[in-house]
C-alpha cells in the first residue's frame, strides 16, 4: 500500500511511515487490552482478599483432578497442615500421608465411598504435623462429572478445628464433672433429709413423753409440789414444746423442695385468708389491724404460699413496739412477675441486718421473742423454690417492709402484661 500519511509512533519515538510493514493498534485493541489488564488486576486482588479470607477462618480449598492425579492447595491449607509448597508433592497419596495414622484408612473409605455413590464427602479427622503436632480439621468436598457421569474433579475445603474440638473436650470432661457431683449431691441430700426426718422422728417421741408425764405429774400431785417445783416443771413443759416446734420447722424446711406440690395458678387473695386465718389467735390476742390490696393470681404451690404469708405476717405480729400492730398487705404487678410487700409499723431492724434475718437459726432478738429461728428461713427457701426473691427494708423504730417476688399467672389479665 502505498500511503503518504503519517501518525504518531505509538511508543512517542517519532513519525511512523505508513508505506512500511508496521503493525497498526485500532482503537478497540487498545480498549480490550486495558481492559484485559483491568481484570486480571482484579483476579489478583480478588485472589488476595481470598487467601487472607481463608487465614482468617483457618478454612483452605482444594482441587483434585482426578484424571491426571494431580491436586492443587491454597496457601492456607499448607499452613493447616505445616508443609512448605516447594516440598509438598501435590497428590492424593501425598496427602493421606498427612492424615493421622489411625485415621488414614476411615479418611480414605469416605472420600472413595462419596465418588462411588456420588455424594458429599464431610469429613472429621485428624493430621499429624511434620513437627510432631497433632491437628484437627473438617473436610468437606463436591465431584464434577463429565458428560458420562464419571467423575473427573473433586473441589473441597479444609478447617482447621483443633481450638473448636479442644474447647468441646473441656467442656464435656467439666460436664461429665459436674454431672458426678450433681449425683454426689443428689446422694448426699437424701442421706440428709433420711436423717434429718429419722433424727426428727426419733427426737420428737422422747421429748412428747417427757411433756405428757410432767404434764401428768402436774396434774396428780399438783398439790404436793411447792412453788418451786411447780415453776421447774412449767420449765421442762416449756423447753420440750418449744423443741418440738424447732424440730417440726427443721423437718418442714428439709421438705420444700421434696415434699412441695405443683406449681400452678394459684389465688393469692385466697392464700393470704388461709394465712389470716391459721393466724386468727395471734391476730385476736394483738388486736393486729391488717388491710390488703386487690390481690392478683401467680404461679405458685399454693400450700407453701400459705405458709409464705403465714410466716410473714407472725413476724410482723410478733416484733411489734407494744401498740396494736398494723400490717398492709400490697402487689404491684411488674414485666413478668409480681412484687409483694407486706409492710408493719413494729420495732424495725438494723438495715445491716437484713441479709442475716433469712438464715437459718439467726434470731436478732433472741431473748426478747420467742421463734425457732426458721420462719424467715422458709419464707425465702420457698421464694427461691418458685423462681422468685425475697428481701426486707427497715430502720430501727420505724417498721420493716418485706418484699417477694413471683411470677404472675396467665390466666391474670393484668395491665403489666402487655
Amino acid at each position: 500500500m502505498n500511503h503518504e500519511s503519517r501518525i504518531c509512533d505509538l511508543n512517542g519515538t517519532g513519525d511512523v511511515d505508513l508505506t512500511k510493514n508496521h503493525t497498526l493498534f485500532h482503537p478497540s485493541a487498545l480498549r480490550q487490552m486495558t481492559e484485559r489488564k483491568q481484570a486480571e488486576e482484579e483476579i489478583k486482588e480478588s485472589g488476595e482478599s481470598l487467601a487472607r479470607a481463608q487465614e482468617i477462618a483457618h478454612v483452605g480449598s482444594w482441587e483434585l483432578d482426578l484424571v491426571k492425579d494431580e491436586l492443587v492447595w491454597s496457601d492456607e491449607i499448607y499452613r493447616i497442615f505445616g508443609l512448605n509448597p516447594q516440598e509438598f508433592g501435590a497428590t492424593y497419596e501425598a496427602f493421606l500421608k498427612s492424615v493421622h495414622p489411625d485415621d488414614r484408612e476411615m479418611v480414605n473409605k469416605a472420600y472413595t465411598d462419596s465418588v462411588e455413590r456420588k455424594a458429599p464427602y464431610d469429613v472429621v479427622h485428624r493430621i499429624l504435623r511434620p513437627d510432631g503436632e497433632v491437628r484437627f480439621v473438617h473436610e468437606k468436598s463436591a465431584d464434577v462429572y463429565d458428560e458420562t457421569g464419571k467423575a473427573i474433579q473433586s473441589v473441597g475445603t479444609v478447617q482447621d478445628i483443633t481450638e473448636r474440638v479442644q474447647t468441646e473436650e473441656r467442656l464435656k470432661c467439666l460436664n461429665e464433672s459436674l454431672k458426678q457431683r450433681t449425683l454426689e449431691l443428689a446422694r448426699s441430700n437424701k442421706d440428709l433429709e433420711q436423717f434429718v426426718y429419722i433424727a426428727s422422728h426419733d427426737l420428737q417421741e422422747p421429748l412428747r413423753t417427757i411433756s405428757n408425764y410432767t404434764k401428768l405429774l402436774q396434774r396428780r400431785y399438783d398439790d404436793r409440789f411447792d412453788s418451786d417445783a411447780k415453776e421447774f416443771m412449767d420449765f421442762i413443759i416449756d423447753g420440750s414444746t418449744r423443741m418440738q416446734h424447732l424440730i417440726q420447722d427443721i423437718l418442714e424446711f428439709s421438705r420444700i423442695d421434696r415434699k412441695g406440690k405443683g406449681i400452678k395458678a394459684a389465688d393469692t387473695l385466697r392464700a393470704l385468708k388461709k394465712a389470716i386465718s391459721n393466724l386468727n389467735a395471734v391476730i385476736e390476742k394483738s388486736q393486729t389491724f391488717l388491710t390488703h390490696d386487690d390481690l392478683p393470681e401467680v404461679m405458685a404451690d399454693e400450700s407453701q404460699l400459705v405458709r409464705l404469708f403465714q410466716n410473714l405476717l407472725d413476724n410482723a405480729i410478733k416484733f411489734h413496739d407494744g401498740e396494736p400492730p398494723r400490717i398492709h398487705v400490697s402487689a404491684e404487678r411488674l414485666k413478668g412477675e409480681c412484687l409483694f410487700a407486706i409492710r408493719d409499723k413494729g420495732i424495725g431492724f438494723n438495715p445491716k441486718y437484713a441479709e442475716r434475718i433469712f438464715t437459718i437459726f439467726q434470731r436478732l432478738h433472741r431473748d426478747e421473742y420467742p421463734g425457732t429461728g426458721l420462719g424467715l428461713a422458709i419464707s425465702r427457701r420457698i421464694v427461691e423454690r418458685h423462681g422468685g426473691q425475697i428481701w426486707a427494708e427497715s430502720k430501727p423504730e420505724s417498721g420493716s417492709t418485706f418484699y417477694f417476688t413471683l411470677p404472675w399467672s396467665d390466666q391474670d389479665s393484668g395491665e403489666a402484661r402487655k
